[in-house]
């Protein structure tokens, strides 16, 4: 009697780990995938509000600063600004699993180039300084620069 009470919770047993380790194995891939997109949209936010405060100061006129702190994800490859036309642009590259991604918005005033960040400060969160800095020989230009 003993022997076939052990046998069936042996059975029981392996049922139930049957049943539960693939569950497991699912929801670790899901939250990965969760993971994965959680970073890609703090990149997005990341991104979209260095462009917004950007085009901020640049309507206020010269001499105008903010400070920001934004979440710089753990998945970024690089994290530029650059000048383009009479304007500029703010990208940053995310590394996801279908491959690097850009995400990129635009600034309508004229920005000094710049990289804010690379891989050594993926996860961190960074201070960020907005200028709008006076061009003698030209419009005044945007400047974004991380603090230490």
């Amino acid at each position: 009697m003993k022997g076939q009470v052990s046998t069936e919770l042996l059975v029981i047993v392996a049922l139930v780990l049957l049943i539960f380790i693939p569950l497991l194995v699912l929801v670790y891939f899901k939250a990965n995938d969760a993971n994965q997109q959680i970073a890609s949209y703090q990149a997005e936010l990341a991104v979209f509000r260095l462009a917004y405060l950007s085009n901020s100061v640049g309507s206020l006129g010269t001499n105008t600063t903010v400070f920001t702190d934004i979440y710089v994800p753990k998945d970024i490859e690089t994290f530029n600004v650059s000048s383009t036309g009479n304007g500029g642009e703010i990208q940053m590259t995310v590394d996801t699993p279908q491959g690097p991604s850009q995400i990129v918005e635009i600034v309508r005033y004229p920005v000094e180039s710049a990289t804010l960040a690379d891989q050594t400060m993926a996860g961190l969160w960074m201070r960020v300084q907005i200028t709008s800095v006076y061009n003698s020989n030209g419009p005044s230009k945007i400047k974004i620069a991380k603090v230490s």
